[in-house]
């Protein structure tokens, strides 16, 4: 069984490929089309200047084409994992278009003669806007079906996050592409600089932490989520302080980012050789190396706090794991438990 799901995702992996192929040759000569037809196409015909460009154009495609897909073959074009493509996507597909556009400048000056200025220019951008939008379109096509999915599930709970950073960037990403996540995120806190009227991945932004009951029930917001790792410890206990007033729930994410991270703390203990200190509800303990603190470690832990002495004592101050700590008390989560038959996740 494994073997042969094995084999089918090669198989649909390889499928993906070819027909991305297939797109780019398409996209890299209609691009080029496009821009003599942008700069030469009037009252439905090609403008007299343009008819020694048409056949020139004919002639440099296939050679064009080719050297396209091996060049982006090359910056890995065909090997991206595109529901989660980013800003790294971005750079290689800029990368490469800028070396098929120096192709198709230098080609067609070699073999075929000049084409106008506004040519390569015009075909350049069409290119590099074709491609980007076919290798995002499966991301943005998929969180946009999530969405609306959260927005049509009854059951699905009102989430405010507080915090407009990139711990609150990551933690939307991975709410979003969860379709069977009970959150659904209607509306954003500005901890620190109070905006209100702007909108955070696609969230209002209403305003800073002494606005969270009038956002509250303006959204009908069940619980809150705490997903700012640059909130100061008074901030976050007002915070829980307000929604503990208001009876609406709160969650703390801050270390969420931690999970995320490229290095986690057991890799960096395990590089550790100087004497670690680890301190967990309170107490501290003393190791004499990162090998020994990190088997020592409990689980289920979130990141806090980590600094290093100035005799090389690395000193890392960790807290439960708050992603689990759920509050099952709060009358919104027995009532959805009730509802679905299942226990309420953020992830």
């Amino acid at each position: 069984m494994q073997n042969e799901q094995k084999t089918n995702k090669t198989f649909l992996r390889w499928t993906i490929r070819f027909a991305l192929v297939l797109v780019d040759i398409l996209i890299v000569n209609f691009s080029y089309y496009m821009a003599l037809v942008l700069r030469f196409y009037v009252n439905h015909a090609f403008n007299p200047r343009a008819v020694p460009f048409v056949p020139m154009f004919y002639r440099f495609a296939p050679i064009y084409t080719v050297c396209c897909i091996i060049v982006f073959a090359f910056f890995k074009l065909y090997h991206g994992m595109w529901r989660f493509a980013g800003i790294n996507d971005i750079n290689r597909i800029i990368e490469a278009c800028a070396v098929t556009c120096v192709i198709q400048i230098a080609g067609t000056l070699m073999t075929v003669g000049r084409m106008p200025i506004s040519y390569y220019g015009l075909g350049a951008v069409i290119q590099f806007m074709l491609i980007t939008a076919v290798r995002f379109s499966y991301r943005i096509l998929r969180g946009e079906l999530a969405r609306l999915a959260k927005k049509k599930n009854a059951a699905s709970v009102n989430v405010m996050i507080i915090g407009t950073g990139e711990t609150a960037r990551v933690f939307l990403m991975q709410i979003y592409s969860d379709r069977d996540n009970a959150a659904h995120p209607v509306c954003a806190i500005d901890s620190h600089y109070h905006e209100k009227g702007i909108v955070f991945n696609g969230l209002p932004v209403v305003g800073g932490i002494e606005d969270i009951p009038d956002a509250a029930a303006k959204y009908n917001v069940q619980t809150a989520i705490i997903a700012d790792s640059l909130m100061s410890a008074e901030q976050r206990e007002k915070t829980r302080k307000i929604c503990k007033e208001i009876e609406v729930g709160v969650q703390d994410f801050s270390g969420y980012n931690q999970v995320s991270s490229a290095v986690g703390l057991n890799q960096l203990m395990s590089i550790t050789d100087g004497p670690v200190q680890i301190r967990y509800k309170g107490k501290t303990q003393d190791f004499e190396n990162g090998e020994q603190a990190a088997m020592a470690l409990p689980e289920g832990y979130v990141v806090k706090e980590i600094s290093v002495t100035g005799g090389g004592l690395l000193r890392v101050r960790i807290d439960k794991d708050l992603v689990a700590l759920n509050d099952t008390s709060e009358a919104w989560v027995q009532s959805y438990e009730k509802e679905t038959g299942e226990e309420i996740s953020f992830f």
